[in-house]
């Protein structure tokens, strides 16, 4: 296996990283991903929201998120998610409508 200078990582090559080794993460400095680091990370492995927080998601985020990973709708915050946001999530995911309806009044 390929050794690694796990010090001298930085955000992007963390996240380059855990998206195909994610068995590194008990050594990862998490500090070091930016907002782009983490959407990369997590557009491959969503496990790693845990550590990076749901609340920290954008609205695009999420609905990224759950394009690819519909089975954590349980932790969207759907009132981040704006009309774009939406439309994207709904091409895909038809079975959200019902959110939809409920949230779209907030986005009026």
């Amino acid at each position: 296996m390929e050794k690694y200078d796990f010090e001298n990582l930085d955000g992007v090559q963390w996240a380059h990283l855990l998206c195909e080794h994610p068995e590194f993460a008990d050594k990862c400095h998490w500090s070091k991903l930016n907002s782009e680091d983490w959407e990369l990370l997590l557009s491959e492995q969503p496990q790693f929201a845990e550590v990076y927080g749901w609340n920290n998601l954008h609205g695009n985020d999420r609905s990224v998120l759950l394009r690819k990973y519909p089975q954590y709708a349980d932790k969207c915050d759907w009132t981040t998610l704006n009309r774009y946001d939406w439309s994207e999530l709904l091409c895909v995911h038809p079975q959200f409508e019902k959110q939809y309806k409920i949230f779209s009044e907030i986005l009026s």
